[in-house]
């Protein structure tokens, strides 16, 4: 995924005299995990200064693996955020706390104060209250292609070895200095430092190590929906905010982006999970892939009432995202084992920082001095100390 490839370009660069092994145990930005796909955000529109600071700190790093790499992984879109504006500060933030960022930080950007405006704009329906902000310098990465490219360049650059359809049986450090990685196609992996970027399967790997944190697996539901061919061109990528409402799973939260590629549809999320056994856990043994369909029928509704020209629904996927209970990531060695650095709950939100996570993870990993704070991605705060949250019923207390 986005971490592990991103942590082995890094070191190609930071360390190209190490040798390094990276273990996949499906493919590179596996279906099964959240790498996967075309298109991810990628906005400094953020309601939480650290963030937005830190996507113009990311996007310096993308454009140099695209000058790097001759590939195009960024597109400008544009992202308009609109809806409620008393919503209160959501996993997303706000339309209010990110307006008001922008302004603090010069970030250009464009209010709308009326519906009617945002209507002329885009074919959409935005209902009379609704306001919005449009950063225009916003747009989409595709997700997969980044990973493939930034483990490409590994590969060429320091001649890291790749090992797809690998899964990791045990991991053990029997010294202090060394650890054993056994893996399912019988090879034993020794090494003097460990990075787990596993995402999901964080917590799966950490019991080989007598280790747990408290993360959440999320099921997060995305598909695609046919348009009508003349207003192809005419959707932006945007974020919907309305208050949440719980007796109809609906957590008010909605996103799309523009249409991709030569095909007539756009791809559709909602950003909510309910707190209900069946999709927040904390096992992928426990995880299904099936959408539901009552969260699948919230997104049909929402496009039909709110957006024009959109048809028929294509598919509809579910993701397992890893969720702290802050919303921030962990990005950290382990106190008892500092053979060992990872990188965790990414919250539906780390891939727009890829390139800047993989250099942090990296010189976690050599013992340098962080390029930019990582302080709030301490493995030692208490939202992700898993024995003091143990006796909680699974999902309370999620932010």
């Amino acid at each position: 995924g986005m971490a592990g490839t991103s942590c082995a370009y890094w070191l190609s660069k930071l360390a190209p005299e190490k040798k390094v092994a990276v273990i996949e145990s499906g493919q590179v930005a596996d279906k099964r995990g959240s790498s996967y796909g075309a298109s991810r955000m990628y906005r400094r529109m953020y309601s939480d200064e650290y963030f937005s600071v830190m996507q113009s700190r990311a996007l310096d790093l993308w454009r140099d693996l695209e000058r790097e790499s001759g590939a195009q992984l960024l597109k400008e879109n544009g992202l308009l955020f609109y809806g409620e504006t008393d919503t209160g500060e959501t996993v997303e933030g706000s339309i209010p706390g990110a307006a008001e960022i922008m302004a603090k930080l010069g970030i250009p950007h464009e209010y709308f104060s009326r519906a009617e405006d945002m209507n002329a704009k885009w074919p959409m329906r935005a209902k009379a209250g609704y306001e919005g902000v449009y950063e225009a310098t916003a747009g989409s990465i595709n997700a997969t292609l980044a990973c493939e490219t930034m483990m490409s360049l590994a590969k060429k650059q320091a001649g890291h070895s790749l090992f797809t359809g690998t899964s990791v049986l045990d991991i053990g450090i029997p010294t202090p200095g060394n650890v054993h990685v056994t893996c399912s196609n019988g090879k034993l992996f020794k090494a003097k430092k460990l990075v787990l970027a596993a995402g999901a399967w964080t917590n799966d790997l950490l019991t080989h190590l007598d280790q747990q944190l408290d993360l959440e697996i999320w099921a997060m539901h995305w598909g695609h929906y046919r348009v009508d061919p003349k207003l192809r061109q005419e959707y932006p990528q945007w974020f919907c905010f309305r208050k949440e409402d719980e007796r109809r799973w609906d957590g008010g939260l909605y996103y799309g982006f523009p249409a991709e590629g030569k095909d007539d549809m756009i791809k559709v999320g909602i950003d909510f999970c309910p707190e209900d056994p069946e999709f927040r856990m904390r096992r992928m043994a426990d995880y299904t892939y099936t959408p539901n369909e009552r969260i699948v029928s919230l997104i049909d509704e929402f496009m039909r009432e709110n957006w024009e020209g959109v048809g028929e629904r294509v598919d509809m996927y579910s993701s397992p995202y890893t969720v702290t209970r802050d919303q921030y990531f962990v990005l950290d060695q382990l106190r008892e084992q500092p053979e060992v650095s990872l990188f965790t709950g990414g919250c539906g939100r780390a891939f727009k920082f890829t390139p800047l996570l993989g250099k942090l993870l990296a010189e976690k990993t050599l013992g340098l001095a962080p390029s930019y704070d990582v302080s709030p991605f301490s493995a030692e705060r208490d939202c992700v100390q898993f024995d003091k949250h143990a006796s909680y019923r699974y999902g309370s207390g999620a932010v």
